[in-house]
């Protein structure tokens, strides 16, 4: 951010008048006590306001950001890649009514898919980003950070990243609704 301040003629007669040429290379400064008061005071005064605009807040909870992803949601499909080698293939999982995606302000996702039950924990890094353990790719024992897309308030699709490995095709995309 830039500044620029106009210097008033008072304010350039006081410089003018307060400092002394010394040779080529210095300046000798002649400034009484109150006026060093002042450059002080206005010094500390502009450090203090550019402290208070530049600050922002580094950390994201569930409380700070776009929580709209919070709630329970109806399950329209779950697709992934799953197997290895030449049994690596795309499945889907067809929500059935019943089916729930509930992610809570605790930390975890409770999930219904048919008689299968999981609970996945999560940690929301932004707005429109998920890191979900057990879902999706898992590279050294940490979960890749997941999309969140086409939010809005009766639909979400969830997207972990892609990973094309030896062993075939990795991803999970889960498509929500209320």
């Amino acid at each position: 951010m830039l500044v620029i301040w106009d210097v008033s003629r008072k304010a350039r007669d006081f410089i003018f008048e307060s400092c002394n040429l010394v040779g080529v290379f210095g300046v000798n400064v002649h400034i009484h006590q109150n006026n060093m008061k002042q450059i002080v005071s206005f010094g500390l005064t502009t450090f203090i306001i550019f402290f208070l605009v530049n600050c922002k807040k580094n950390s994201v909870s569930a409380n700070d950001m776009n929580t709209s992803i919070l709630g329970n949601w109806d399950i329209l499909n779950d697709s992934a890649f799953v197997g290895v080698g030449v049994n690596n293939h795309q499945a889907s999982y067809i929500g059935q009514t019943g089916d729930y995606f509930d992610i809570r302000t605790d930390g975890f996702i409770y999930i219904k898919e048919g008689s299968d039950l999981d609970t996945l924990k999560y940690n929301l890094t932004s707005d429109s980003t998920i890191v979900i353990a057990s879902f999706g790719l898992i590279a050294n024992g940490v979960p890749e950070i997941s999309q969140i897309t086409d939010l809005t308030a009766h639909s979400a699709t969830i997207n972990a990243p892609t990973a094309i490995t030896p062993g075939g095709e990795f991803w999970r995309k889960v498509i929500l609704k209320r």
